[in-house]
């Protein structure tokens, strides 16, 4: 049957006393509950409903037809009272509304709907049916047979919103008469009613109820604009049954003078002051206490931060005093009275920005509900579609789920589409105003929601506040201590403030590694920034701290503390990023050594991007600086320029530094800089010679200088060009010294880098067994590292192995998994590989015509970036997959420009594939004839590398 959906009505059902029955019955309660699935299932479904869920012994159902969901609940109820039950006795209180909500395959979305279905179905007793007031309506003049309905009267569900008028259906077979309806007038309350529904919290409520059912003294606390009133009051309301004198909130938002936190209480109460015993502490005391003694009585004290410890004390005398009286407290900060237990009411959970969202999977999360229930309040039109979907996601991200902030957003609806509102969030004080007239003064806008917490702050506390918000993605205590002290506040007092800011919500705590790291929500973090001066030595301080730490000689880092190091700069990646922008501005020198110093750390991680990006940007600033510091910019910048494969820059850069470096007679910068134009040079065959000249100055020069990193990346430069001349048992020993060398530095990453080039030379001579030996350790190490460059290359390397052991599944999808990181990282030079050895494997397989998108994406991205290394190999699998398609005169050119680009020049990648280019350049002048073959020879003979890289690309 096809699921109702649309106008649905909902028809909910719970066993009363399930806990107790468990308790009392646990041999025959199974078979009890068997018999109660199969009646509820049968009635349901022989009346064209739906069960979609079922939560313990709790049924949910859904039916298009409102009267078939009244002759569900009739039917089932006079089967269950008719059934002979043993011991356990079941009684099912049931309960039917109508509203919209959508099925979306696995369960259905309208929360309001939902959530009224199963207040309604609260307030019924066991074996009693219940109907609101709008299902009602569908069936009053349609019901067929003997059924009827008893007018119970407007009430107030548990969910405080305006009553609901409610109606008993009544039937032969089932029971008339009940005790009083478990809604909110069954018990004394002064719970005020709410104008909206309640959204959200659904797996927290449950947890808090568990708290407060053991505990007496019970603080929400959280953040300004968390909804810990809200949340205080639906606790209220769903535990009043508990409670046989009632549920009462004290608003103490108003009151300043902490004396009369107790005639508040009173007022709430309804109780006036009595004379007493004039030795009491006062009349008002005596008084309430007099009257709650004995009493089984909740009491809501609400906004007690800016009376904290008047209000701290009042509850401890209270609880002393009152046995059966528990009390919540809602607070910014915790009472810190005995017996007190804390539960931190955190935002509503939301989307991240990285995540796509539809609007189906944006409804999941409760500040997207919110939104959206707010919104429509305000403009009934308002719909979330793909298009304004990101732009939702966005609005709940950036307002960190706040529900006070996501109410104001949501109000700006009336006047503003979503993409609107999220541009304007950087102004999000100015902005987020305008709440309703009768919400106290500090719930009307963002930013006196803030000033009521900023406020209670002393002066100390204020500054530190404004100073941590020089930090980005976060601060430990430590950085906070050295960074925002001054001549007046020192390191311990910085820790006590920071204890207060932390214990009055303004900031939160979150454990990584085993530390803790602190921060604000995003909303607090533009609050103190506005309240800190651009001028204030913090960001100096702030320079210099996470300068020092992007230091490794500073931090005495080597060996198997660079791991370590690589995980404390990953821990403050955004701290660096803002120091170093701060320092681009304010201090280039700094800039310039701080670049220098994170290089590694950006060759570590395969960030080579990011760090180009950086350098380029300080370079192409008016750059004022020693001439070694911009020589070091340049070099670090050509350095990653050629981990991307843009080769053409990286050549520039790395020549300009090299000027600079031989200029200042700076031996160490001239090695490097040599070594790493050699690389830069060696992916073009024709210009082996000057790789090898550059590599043999750099190892004079190292061994001159005595620096053995240098000498060590001079060996594994030496390895390549030995490649490239075909000499492989020298090019072994250069990587063995090389290895030797790091392994004795203890520098991992480049461990891990000549365990890679080791691994692919045993491939090469087909002993796979050894391959996989030095690509299991090389890719251990680089998981370790999380370098993604050193990932990517592994896995292209036990691509490689696969292929040699023609396991070519295995194969294909190994160099598929290193594409995935290579296109997001834009690796280049190693992208034309993935993408090269994918194409030669579905040749391989077969599948041609994939195979020639590969190849061709291949040798355009080389173009783009100089890199003419693989140029014929990957012309010698499009003439292949060219011939497999019988388009034999492409293919003919493509061979025949394999054997131009190869003669005279050994290419390890080509050079074995060239007797079967040859032999099918032969059977191809069978095929086409010797006159179109001549034709096509002379055609090709006369093209340079250009104009065949354009061939491909137009063909």
């Amino acid at each position: 049957m096809d699921k109702p959906t649309g106008t649905v009505t909902f028809l909910f059902t719970d066993i009363e006393g399930s806990t107790k029955l468990s308790q009392n019955f646990p041999e025959t309660l199974p078979e009890a509950l068997d018999k109660h699935h199969s009646i509820l299932t049968e009635a349901v479904e022989s009346n064209n409903g739906f069960v979609f869920k079922i939560i313990g012994d709790a049924f949910c159902c859904a039916f298009q037809n409102t009267e078939h969901a009244v002759k569900a609940a009739v039917d089932a109820q006079i089967k269950l009272n008719s059934e002979e039950w043993k011991d356990a006795v079941i009684k099912v209180r049931m309960g039917i509304h109508i509203g919209n909500a959508e099925w979306n395959g696995t369960d259905y979305m309208g929360y309001i709907t939902l959530a009224r279905s199963s207040r309604v179905m609260s307030a019924a007793n066991g074996g009693q049916i219940l109907i609101s007031d709008k299902a009602y309506e569908k069936v009053k003049f349609n019901i067929a047979g003997q059924i009827s309905f008893r007018d119970l009267g407007e009430r107030r569900l548990k969910d405080l919103i305006q009553p609901v008028k409610l109606y008993q259906i009544l039937s032969p077979g089932i029971p008339s008469e009940f005790p009083p309806l478990k809604t909110l007038d069954a018990r004394p309350n002064n719970l005020p009613r709410q104008l909206t529904n309640f959204i959200g919290r659904e797996y927290e409520i449950p947890e808090i109820k568990k708290i407060l059912a053991v505990s007496r003294l019970l603080t929400l606390s959280g953040p300004g604009g968390t909804g810990k009133t809200r949340l205080s009051l639906q606790i209220a309301a769903d535990v009043i049954d508990e409670f046989a004198n009632g549920v009462w909130i004290v608003e103490l938002a108003p009151l300043f003078d902490p004396e009369l936190i107790l005639l508040k209480i009173c007022e709430a109460l309804g109780i006036n002051e009595q004379p007493g015993d004039q030795t009491q502490k006062g009349d008002t005391e005596s008084t309430l206490l007099n009257y709650l003694k004995g009493k089984e009585l909740l009491l809501i004290l609400d906004n007690c931060e800016h009376l904290i410890r008047a209000c701290a004390e009042k509850a401890e005398m209270l609880l002393r005093n009152c046995p059966k009286l528990k009390i919540i407290a809602t607070s910014r900060e915790a009472l810190r009275c005995e017996g007190e237990v804390i539960h931190k009411v955190l935002s509503l959970a939301h989307p991240e920005p990285k995540d796509i969202n539809t609007p189906l999977e944006l409804s999941q999360y409760e500040a997207v509900r919110l939104f959206i229930e707010r919104a429509l309040a305000v403009n009934t039109d308002f719909r979330v579609t793909n298009e304004n979907a990101p732009a939702l996601a966005q609005v709940c991200y950036q307002l960190d789920g706040i529900p006070l902030a996501i109410e104001l957003a949501a109000a700006r609806i009336k006047i503003l589409p979503l993409e609107k509102i999220c541009e304007k969030l950087d102004d999000r004080f100015r902005l987020l105003t305008g709440g309703k007239r009768t919400a106290l003064p500090r719930q009307q806008t963002l930013k006196a929601m803030i000033d009521w917490s900023y406020d209670l702050l002393n002066e100390k506390e204020k500054i530190l506040f404004s100073r941590l918000s020089v930090f980005t993605g976060g601060w430990t205590l430590d950085a906070a201590e050295e960074i925002c002290r001054d001549e007046i506040t020192d390191i311990f007092e910085i820790m006590d403030l920071h204890s207060n800011l932390l214990d009055k919500s303004l900031i939160n705590k979150t454990e990584v590694n085993g530390g803790l790291r602190f921060n604000y929500l995003e909303t607090m973090k533009q609050y103190a920034k506005e309240k800190l001066d651009p001028g204030d030595e913090v960001f100096k301080n702030h320079l210099n701290f996470f300068l020092k730490i992007s230091d490794q000689k500073e931090m005495e880092v080597s060996g198997k503390d660079q791991k370590q190091w690589v995980k404390q700069i990953d821990s403050e990646a955004d701290n660096f990023r803002a120091a170093l922008q701060w320092a681009a501005e304010n201090d280039q020198t700094a800039a310039c050594i701080m670049i220098n110093n994170l290089t590694d750390y950006w060759n570590l991680k395969g960030s080579f991007m990011e760090g180009l990006q950086i350098c380029k940007k300080l370079l192409n600033s008016n750059l004022n600086v020693d001439e070694i510091h911009k020589a070091n910019v340049l070099y670090n910048a050509g350095v990653m320029s050629n981990y991307l494969g843009i080769l053409t820059e990286a050549e520039k850069l790395g020549s300009e530094s090299l000027i600079i470096y031989r200029k200042i007679d700076y031996k160490e910068g001239i090695s490097k800089c040599l070594l790493m134009l050699g690389v830069v040079f060696h992916v073009n065959p024709s210009r082996i010679n000057q790789t090898k000249k550059y590599c043999d100055e750099a190892l004079l020069l190292a061994k001159e200088t005595g620096n053995k990193s240098i000498l060590a990346n001079a060996f594994f430069n030496m390895s390549y060009i030995a490649v490239t001349e075909g000499k492989n048992d020298l090019a072994l020993e250069y990587r063995l010294q090389s290895l030797e060398l790091y392994r004795k530095l203890k520098n991992f990453h480049q461990v891990s880098m000549t365990l890679s080039g080791l691994s692919v030379y045993e491939c090469r001579r087909n002993d796979y067994d050894k391959a996989l030996l030095y690509n299991e350790e090389s890719l251990a190490i680089s998981y370790e590292l999380n370098d993604k460059y050193l990932i990517s290359i592994n896995l292209i390397n036990l691509g490689h192995i696969y292929k040699g052991l023609k396991d070519y599944d295995s194969a294909f999808r190994y160099y598929n998994e290193s594409l995935t990181l290579l296109r997001e990282y834009s690796y280049k030079s190693s992208l034309i590989v993935a993408l090269m050895s994918l194409g030669e494997i579905l040749i391989i397989k077969g599948e041609y015509k994939e195979a020639v998108d590969f190849n061709k994406e291949s040798i355009r991205i080389g173009k783009e970036n100089a890199n003419e290394y693989f140029l014929a190999a990957n012309l010698y699998f499009l003439g292949s997959a060219y011939f497999e398609l019988k388009d034999y005169e492409t293919s003919l050119r493509y061979f025949l420009n394999v054997k131009n680009l190869t003669e005279g020049v050994y290419n390890p990648i080509a050079a074995d594939n060239l007797k079967i280019a040859e032999e099918r350049r032969n059977k191809i002048r069978e095929i086409i004839g010797n006159d179109n073959f001549e034709k096509i020879i002379s055609e090709v003979t006369k093209m340079s590398k250009d104009e065949i890289v354009d061939f491909v690309l137009g063909s």
